[in-house]
């Protein structure tokens, strides 16, 4: 029987594709890095889950956000995107522009500007000025927490028609204000009892509707205003909902969205990881049938590849870390290296040729052409090289291109997943005698 040569001939082979793996995996990372993969993708499912891309625009442009990248914009550029964003800071950042968009749009963040520039004409000195300044502050402060209960609303109201007393002349600015600020902040105050430990549970989920329903107004991010305030009203249906616990929900919506996309996203990478290892495969001529072949005729081949694959395993528990991100080229000639010293049968090989004194060309169309590639000999005189290993009819063709895609299904496993074969199948390995060095009886 022939199993420990077809063991050796399978630990050859997927220590070959251990090797692609890792060289395929240094060019992905590359190719994501140069492309933003991770980000744009990333960001696009945050666009599906909040709806809108004004608030996609809003959440990225985000303090919270824009630190994740750990790079400083340059000026007059864009920030660069995240490649990751926590479910918590996502929350943060969500939750912080709802709850301004209500501030911003009540009824006394739209008068201030008026107010401001009326206190500038009729007051003349500084001290003045900054009094009256500091006592419409106040008076802002107030604007935002009386979205929490009616008692602070009454303390607003009440501050505002001090203030139009005490400067008359910006009661034109404040002509209206009262009712409207009671119109404003009443609605998200309507059906609480303040007296209520639930109600005080839910007390600042009222800023968050408040938000929400400033948002509605504007039709750049309704819908994602309706999407999130349908979310939230499906989670208070089963019990008072706090703050707290609003973010805990909308941090679960997010890591949903987020398992999804890694789905996506290592769907994305296979493909991408067959793509190249075939075009590596082709570049190098590794023909995963060749090489089987040849692991097969030769046992002194087969053995020393062996001998390689088992010291590899032996010295890395672990899959070692490949090439921070290295260029196309730098990758393709660390492979052919690797390959070279393990003695793994590869490359194309090529001849110059006599052209008979017809045309070189890659593509022969003409009948005075020949196919081959075009250089210069020593003399700088031009030349014509073929490969000598190119299949000369269709069977031998369609066996080349069975053995490149086989490699390039190889390489779309991964090297996680051909490092622990290989490590099953060198203890498989070490766990009986080789046939080869067993002394004969007799």
């Amino acid at each position: 029987m022939y199993l420990q040569e077809i063991l050796e001939v399978g630990v050859g082979l997927v220590f070959m594709w251990l090797v692609m793996s890792i060289a395929a995996m240094s060019l992905q990372e590359w190719l994501a890095n140069l492309l933003q993969w991770r980000p744009k993708a990333m960001q696009k499912a945050v666009q599906q889950l909040v709806v809108s891309q004004e608030l996609v625009k809003q959440v990225y442009s985000h303090p919270v956000v824009t630190g994740l990248s750990g790079t400083t914009p340059k000026q007059g550029k864009s920030p660069r995107l995240p490649s990751y964003m926590p479910a918590n800071k996502f929350s943060l950042a969500l939750f912080d522009i709802i709850t301004k968009a209500g501030v911003e749009t009540s009824p006394v963040a739209q008068v201030t500007d008026a107010v401001n520039t009326k206190l500038d004409e009729v007051l003349k000195g500084p001290e003045q000025r900054k009094v009256a300044a500091e006592d419409w502050k106040s008076i802002q402060d107030t604007a935002q927490a009386a979205v929490t209960s009616q008692t602070s609303l009454d303390s607003l109201k009440s501050q505002i028609q001090i203030f139009g007393e005490r400067y008359p002349e910006v009661q034109p600015a404040l002509d209206g204000l009262l009712p409207k600020v009671d119109s404003f902040y009443q609605s998200s105050l309507s059906g609480q009892n303040t007296e209520s430990p639930v109600a005080d549970n839910k007390v600042p989920m009222s800023k968050v509707h408040l938000g929400l329903k400033a948002m509605k107004q504007d039709p750049k991010l309704k819908d994602s205003a309706e999407a999130i305030a349908g979310f939230l009203n499906a989670m208070e249906l089963q019990g008072a909902l706090s703050l707290a616990q609003a973010r805990v929900h909308i941090e679960t919506w997010f890591n949903d969205s987020m398992d999804r996309l890694q789905g996506v996203y290592k769907r994305k990478t296979q493909v991408t990881a067959f793509i190249i290892g075939t075009i590596l495969a082709f570049i190098l001529n590794v023909d995963s049938i060749h090489v089987a072949a040849s692991l097969w005729r030769e046992p002194t081949l087969r053995q020393s590849i062996v001998a390689e694959a088992q010291s590899y395993a032996n010295q890395n528990q672990n899959l070692p870390t490949p090439p921070a991100s290295p260029t196309t080229s730098q990758a393709i000639s660390n492979l052919q290296t690797q390959l070279q010293v393990l003695n793994i049968p590869f490359g194309w090989t090529s001849e110059i040729v006599d052209t008979g004194g017809r045309q070189c060309a890659l593509i022969p169309f003409r009948s005075n052409q020949i196919w081959g590639i075009p250089g210069q000999n020593a003399q700088g005189g031009p030349s014509c090289k073929q490969l000598n290993d190119v299949p000369l009819d269709p069977a031998s063709w369609l066996v080349k291109v069975l053995g490149f895609l086989i490699t390039g299904l190889a390489t779309a496993q991964g090297a996680p997943f051909w490092f622990d074969i290989l490590k099953k199948m060198v203890n498989v390995r070490g766990a009986g005698p080789n046939p080869a060095e067993q002394t004969p009886v007799g």
